[in-house]
């Protein structure tokens, strides 16, 4: 039987992606002007500079791990801890200047940030709602919203904004090359097999692997709807909500 943190997730992101294309419906003056398609002259040599700029990104990540990037003994310092994962995921900003490219190619449009952030806050809330109202075994509402939106999750916060710009610079390089609709499949088919060691090495039954096919429609519609907004401003916060959601209770 799935558990219900995932059971939850799943009907949290779906809400978030029908809100989001609710509010693209009835407020059409934010997103609009991203309507544009970027292109670039040679597509599948931007995707390989992308690939290329993950190596450092894992390189990195291991003087994280191993406590060798700025000393932060035991995470005492958040900021610290906030400033350590931007380093982890610094090549992405990095490729971008390199290549003079534009920041809409990683997804942060420049116009209505505040407004964008906010939308996505209000997401990311309403889909928290419907995570914690499936759920049965977590505190009260406001006790996760506390919990999620601490001071002390800057980092996580952080992490999950430069996780997004990072996939987005891959997404979009790569859907240039062999265009928009096979990148969400390709995408979230990988995303969905990427839980099957997990699930095999718990014993997963077969109706627990047939969930995978629930993930990877999931994943097209978290995915269609992303690339159609191309804006990560919003969508970090529902990310970054849902991904907390692991934290207030357990399965």
């Amino acid at each position: 039987m799935l558990n219900s943190h995932y059971v939850s997730l799943i009907i949290a992101y779906a809400l978030a992606a029908l809100l989001w294309l609710l509010t693209n419906f009835f407020i059409k003056s934010i997103w609009n002007i991203e309507k544009k398609e970027l292109n670039f002259s040679k597509p599948y040599l931007e995707f390989i500079y992308a690939l290329i700029a993950m190596i450092p990104i894992l390189g990195i990540g291991q003087l994280y791990i191993n406590h060798l990037l700025i000393p932060n003994p035991n995470n005492a310092s958040v900021i610290i801890d906030t400033i350590n994962q931007f380093l982890i995921y610094s090549p992405t900003l990095i490729l971008i200047f390199i290549r003079k490219q534009s920041f809409d190619t990683i997804w942060l449009p420049k116009s209505k940030i505040l407004l964008r952030i906010t939308i996505g806050l209000c997401i990311a809330i309403c889909s928290l709602f419907a995570y914690w109202i499936t759920r049965k075994d977590i505190g009260s509402f406001g006790e996760m919203l506390f919990r999620i939106y601490h001071s002390k999750n800057l980092a996580f916060l952080m992490q999950v904004f430069m996780e997004d710009i990072t996939i987005a610079l891959l997404f979009v390089r790569l859907s240039a090359w062999i265009n928009r609709k096979w990148t969400i499949i390709l995408v979230a088919i990988l995303f969905a097999c990427g839980h099957i060691p997990s699930f095999v090495a718990g014993g997963a039954t077969l109706i627990e692997l047939s969930s995978l096919l629930i993930d990877t429609c999931i994943g097209i519609l978290i995915l269609t709807v992303i690339s159609k907004s191309k804006d990560v401003w919003w969508f970090f916060m529902v990310h970054y909500a849902l991904d907390m959601s692991q934290f207030v209770g357990s399965t």
